[in-house]
């Protein structure tokens, strides 16, 4: 949602009822229920309780996806939410609104790394031979410098791993990696990525399990350390 009808729904807000007030509401699966229900008939104060609960955890999706870009994670965050909210009507509740909102979060960041990757494959050969002569200055300026307690070796390890994990995860397919990341990063069940991606449960496993394989495989000497 736009920040100007974010504003708009918070001035409205007092004229609504409180949902814990509701005796018809019980759970939040009912809250949704209800917040969903009102968002569907136009209510501000329902969306903006909707944003402000998934909001958090949106992001925090769009921003593992999105491989730590914090304002694309962002922009795409905000795609995601007017897509929903847009659509709002067509949702029929025949899944959990998180499950169908983070769906279009997931297939959001999914656009946008194919448009990265159309992007890169564009300019990155024009772009080699610059990067070639700033490598040796910026492959020591990108290191902030240790404060006096901390140790310079572990800043440096630590900033590698960092680097080792984005690798090997750029080289798993999409779904691997998003499937990956939804369950370890994200902590979700393998029922809730099924959901989320539209999948067969035992796909989702199959996907995991070569996804970890993968990763346990190329990371192996950091693990013998």
């Amino acid at each position: 949602m736009s920040d100007e009808y974010l504003s708009l729904a918070r001035q409205d807000s007092y004229e609504y009822d409180d949902l814990s007030n509701d005796p018809s509401v019980s759970s939040p699966v009912d809250e949704d229920k209800e917040l969903v229900r009102r968002a569907q008939n136009d209510d501000p104060w329902a969306i903006e309780q909707l944003v402000l609960r998934y909001q958090k955890k949106a992001y925090a999706i769009a921003y593992q996806m999105l491989g730590g870009d914090e304002q694309e994670a962002q922009d795409r965050t905000q795609d995601a939410f007017l897509k929903a909210f847009r659509k709002i009507k067509q949702f029929k509740g025949n899944a959990s609104f998180y499950t169908w909102l983070y769906r279009i979060v997931i297939n959001t960041c999914l656009d946008a790394r194919r448009h990265r990757r159309r992007w890169k494959e564009i300019f990155l050969p024009w772009r080699l031979d610059r990067q070639k002569d700033e490598d040796s200055l910026s492959s020591y300026e990108e290191f902030p410098d240790p404060d006096k307690n901390s140790n310079p070796l572990s800043t440096v390890r630590k900033r590698q791993l960092e680097n080792d994990v984005k690798k090997v995860m750029n080289t798993l397919s999409e779904r691997q990696r998003s499937i990956f990341q939804l369950k370890i990063f994200h902590e979700m069940s393998i029922s809730e990525i099924a959901q989320v991606m539209n999948l067969a449960e035992g796909t989702v496993k199959t996907h995991l399990f070569r996804a970890t394989q993968v990763i346990q495989k190329k990371l192996k000497g950091w693990t013998d350390v």
